[in-house]
């Protein structure tokens, strides 16, 4: 790691120490947020994002870990939730001194750990890289209402003192509930001192932590892609996907239209599966849609290259997010790239008798994650002892949902297996 950059860096996560007399914050932190215990405004929290993808994977694991040694940080848990959290407690900051008091004193109240949040975001897209491509923005309720566009009007020609002609987009009804995604995680304080005295060099903690982590991003992803809340009939072997009343609907069950395209690279004479991305393509662009990029299972993208090996010699990548390099296809839209989302997260299901998997195209100006609190993973530290028992909890949690504005924006492919 750059060492100018390695200590930059440190000063910023030092400006986070609860120490009213430290002179400002030199690096993208604000001199509010280096005063005010770990308060972290979105533009800081941005700014450090920014320079946290410059890390490696063991880098940022190193200074994650770093960070999380340091007791006392956080805003009181009471204080967060009066305010509101995340952008509500910026506002509020700005206009009510009386609250950035109340943040300078923690007592032994569980504590957000919102100076680890530019950190948990890095870990945490590392393992769902899909998630930094996906826009945010604050949920209004407990259900987050939106409009879903369903056409967009007309406009005419007209002379030139004529009288322009009123027009409107169609537009539907439409929600998502904002789901609570949480783990807790932990270590008891025999494990605590035998790692310290056995000279292990690992942090239990941090172990603890990033495995959590995986858990809510595997989770997460699954649900984006396969998720159901509504029809409770559903299964993960079916297009309706496994029901959970707690979580969203996600992109297998709302794409299930009439413009979804059917391919069957097993047949005896095989269907082209760049062909049918082309023809879901089509479907979509001629609804005003513009997909920018594909979702693909690892198995169903593994069929797509072999078609391809007799056609090409040399296949070029793009990066596309932090340490993803991925393949693209050529469709009426232009190359598209081949997003392989790893492990069960899209999976297959059964569909007309035969093993399919989808492939999602998908435009992502007509998608978002409507959140409370923070668009990315919170942690909730809670001391030792006040469970009653001699152990130190952590709680990673988020809430979220998923919005999709326009269905005839994306569209997906059955690729049989």
């Amino acid at each position: 790691m750059n060492e100018d950059f390695s200590r930059r860096l440190a000063a910023a996560l030092e400006a986070l120490q609860p120490d009213l007399g430290k002179p400002a914050a030199p690096v993208g932190i604000s001199e509010e947020a280096a005063g005010s215990r770990g308060f972290l405004t979105m533009t800081d929290q941005q700014e450090l994002r920014r320079k946290l993808k410059k890390l490696s994977d063991g880098e940022i694991s190193g200074v994650f870990g770093t960070q999380l040694r340091k007791e006392g940080q956080g805003i009181p848990i009471d204080v967060w939730m009066r305010s509101g959290g995340g952008r509500a407690l910026e506002t509020l900051l700005d206009s009510n001194p009386t609250i950035r008091k109340a943040l300078d004193t923690t007592g032994g109240s569980a504590l957000i750990r919102q100076d680890l949040e530019p950190l948990l975001y890095e870990l945490y897209i590392r393992e769902f890289p899909a998630w930094d491509r996906f826009s945010k923005e604050p949920a209004n309720g407990l259900v987050h209402a939106y409009n879903r566009e369903t056409g967009f009007g007309d406009a005419q020609f007209m002379t030139e003192l004529g009288t322009v002609t009123d027009d409107v987009a169609a537009y539907e009804r439409a929600t998502t509930p904002i789901s609570i995604l949480a783990t807790r995680r932990g270590v008891t304080l025999k494990n605590q001192y035998a790692t310290l005295q056995g000279g292990a060099g690992f942090n239990p903690e941090q172990l603890e932590l990033q495995a959590g982590l995986r858990a809510i991003a595997h989770k997460m992803q699954k649900t984006i892609f396969q998720g159901n809340a509504t029809a409770s009939g559903g299964t993960g072997a079916d297009e309706g996907g496994a029901y959970d009343a707690n979580s969203f609907d996600g992109l297998r069950r709302i794409l299930n239209t009439g413009n979804a395209v059917d391919v069957d690279p097993t047949a005896g004479t095989p269907e082209n599966i760049r062909e049918a991305f082309n023809d879901a393509m089509i479907t979509t662009m001629q609804a005003a849609g513009r997909p920018g990029v594909i979702y693909i299972d690892p198995v169903a993208m593994g069929q797509f290259d072999t078609q391809q090996d007799d056609l090409v010699r040399y296949i070029d990548r793009d990066q596309i997010s932090v340490g993803v390099t991925v393949q693209s296809v050529s469709t009426t839209m232009g190359r598209l790239p081949l997003f392989v989302v790893p492990g069960d997260s899209i999976g297959s299901y059964t569909y007309s008798g035969n093993q399919v998997s989808d492939a999602y195209l998908v435009d992502e100006t007509a998608v978002s994650i409507p959140y409370l609190g923070s668009d990315g993973p919170t942690v909730l530290d809670i001391p030792m002892g006040v469970s009653g028992q001699l152990n130190r909890l952590y709680i990673i949690f988020g809430m979220w949902g998923l919005a999709v504005k326009a269905v005839q924006f994306h569209n997906k492919v059955r690729i049989q297996r």
